[in-house]
């Protein structure tokens, strides 16, 4: 009789392991199917037992929900302050260790970093570990051109990154309004007129397409544009 019990919870253990592992399976080939291969050979996606869970069986999305949720209450508590939320990179990792494409934890976490804290090599690894992942996102592209700016007063890195941002058809209109107006400062009349010109014709906003015109007339009106006519065909 003992045998018989022996025998038969050996079974049902071993038809446990065998549903566990066909389970496993199946989530693991939804995963695989949804996401490329290089994220399961990332060491940032197994630094923890919970984040290992979320990747073998396909829930990291929710994962790095309640990471940033976490992340929120830590960042509410006022009490963390008096430490300068010395904690808060490695709650940025822990939302972005779980899904790397939870872009706005990028954007929102890096913000916080060199904005309020003004810890700007934090904010700046926080952005680079996003466009290793999401290298499609512009948004990224912008923030880090202003930390860069607010940290080291690089016009130079501000524009390029600024500029890489503009090739995007989502990019805001206001990047098209601040790209010009830099190059105000610096670049000849004939390239702004050149730019503003492109502007109006090419933007989707009605606002800067007037900001654009306005600049091209001033352009004209100071006389110092070398083929007047040329800018007025465009």
């Amino acid at each position: 009789m003992k045998a018989v019990k022996t025998a038969v919870t050996a079974a049902l253990l071993a038809a446990m392991v065998v549903c566990m592992c066909v389970v496993n399976n199946m989530a693991t080939q939804k995963v695989f199917a949804s996401e490329p291969s290089w994220y399961f050979l990332s060491p940032h996606s197994y630094k923890k037992f919970n984040q290992i869970l979320g990747v073998s069986f396909g829930y990291r999305a929710m994962l790095s929900d309640f990471e940033y949720i976490s992340f929120l209450q830590y960042y509410g508590d006022r009490s963390n302050a008096d430490a300068r939320f010395k904690d808060l990179l490695a709650r940025i990792d822990d939302i972005t260790d779980a899904d790397p494409h939870f872009t706005f934890a990028y954007t929102y976490g890096s913000a916080i970093l060199a904005f309020n804290l003004k810890r700007y090599d934090e904010a700046i690894t926080v952005i680079k570990k996003g466009l290793d992942y999401n290298p499609q996102f512009w948004k990224l592209r912008f923030y880090l051109g202003a930390i860069i700016y607010m940290q080291k007063g690089d016009t130079k890195q501000y524009v390029r990154l600024l500029e890489e941002a503009l090739k995007f058809d989502d990019h805001p209109a206001m990047i098209e309004r601040l790209l010009g107006n830099i190059y105000e400062t610096y670049k000849t009349p004939d390239e702004c007129a050149a730019y503003w010109a492109q502007i109006y014709k090419n933007t989707k906003d009605k606002d800067t397409r007037k900001h654009a015109k306005e600049r091209l007339l001033l352009l004209i009106s100071s006389k110092k544009i070398s083929d007047p006519e040329r800018i007025l065909q465009q």
